[in-house]
């Protein structure tokens, strides 16, 4: 019976030995075929830009195609929930972003867990947020709208992507702190909400800086502020929050890199670190600052650390705008 029991210990020590080592193996030979940066949004958005930067930095860093797969719908859960409950094994990544850390206080009830289903690796870059208004209203800055608000309640229109997204939530936490109440006017696109706004159909507009700066340039729109601790370097002419007596609501649109849960360490650090070299390259910070993306980069633990604080905020900015979970 001892000698039975020390055969099967032996057995089972020289099959975990070849597990680990075909587990070892795998990942010393990574990555050998393409892998898949899944986007939750439609081609030409910034996420599909910068994702399309990244890639191709990527895969000649990694030798190996990486393409860009374009799962748009649902505010991205539907490209969150696939990359989620794909195989750990390296070849299938999400370009996630600030939708990732609104959406559990924007839906009733998600088909994945973003802290337990995904693995935060590397934070890509930040847009800046700027609110927009039509030129023909007679406001110039935010002391000018705070003090038209709380003569005419719910009197000033501002349009955002739709209720939930990342610039409603933040509009509606800005209103609260300085005691008023804005009409939030929904849209299912930036795009027809400005043209609204430069129509005179709609008083203003919040969106990111690459998505208004052409409009304010040419004088149909006039920059409120920015979303920035310190004044924006693509708009150093608008004042910041805090200026206006609002601190600690820094914003911005970002974007990273997250996998499927498991993925061994060896190829999330991998990722990190070839991710944190193309957003070295000057000829890919040049392209994502001409589109006004703050390149980033970073440990993984600035990731990890940069999410749990982006959940903390938008979870204040879901109260502030009275969000009812949705289903989805």
């Amino acid at each position: 019976m001892l000698t039975l029991i020390k055969n099967l210990v032996r057995l089972g020590l020289a099959a975990s030995l070849v597990v680990c080592g075909s587990a070892q193996s795998q990942e010393a030979g990574y990555p050998n075929k393409p892998i898949k940066l899944i986007v939750g949004l439609t081609p030409g958005a910034s996420s599909d830009f910068v994702a399309r930067e990244i890639a191709k930095g990527l895969g000649e860093r990694l030798k190996v195609p990486v393409i860009v797969e374009n799962r748009p719908g649902a505010n991205t859960i539907i490209a969150s929930n696939m990359v989620a409950k794909s195989a750990p094994d390296g070849y299938t990544f999400l370009i996630s972003s600030s939708m990732n850390a609104t959406n559990p206080w924007v839906y009733e009830k998600l088909p994945y867990d973003y802290r337990n289903d995904l693995k935060n690796i590397v934070l890509l870059g930040v847009a800046p947020n700027l609110m927009a208004l039509s030129s023909r209203v007679p406001i110039n800055n935010l002391k000018d709208l705070i003090a038209f608000s709380k003569k005419n309640p719910g009197g000033f229109s501002y349009g955002s992507a739709g209720i939930g997204s990342v610039h409603h939530l933040l509009m509606e936490i800005v209103a609260q702190r300085s005691g008023i109440v804005l009409n939030h006017i929904p849209y299912k696109g930036g795009s027809v909400a400005i043209q609204d706004v430069v129509g005179g159909n709609l008083d203003s507009y919040f969106g990111t800086i690459a998505s208004t700066r052409n409009f304010i340039q040419r004088g149909d729109l006039k920059p409120l502020f920015v979303t920035t601790n310190a004044r924006s370097k693509y708009m150093p002419q608008v004042e910041t929050l805090t200026e206006n007596g609002l601190p600690n609501l820094e914003s911005g649109y970002w974007l990273a890199i997250s996998g499927p849960a498991g993925l061994p360490a060896s190829i999330i650090e991998r990722i990190n670190r070839e991710a944190n070299e193309v957003l070295k390259t000057p000829a890919v910070v040049e392209r994502l600052e001409k589109q006004a993306i703050d390149p980033k980069g970073g440990s993984i633990a600035d990731m990890e650390k940069f999410f749990e604080r982006e959940l903390g905020f938008w979870k204040e900015a879901a109260a502030a705008a009275k969000i009812k979970p949705m289903a989805q």
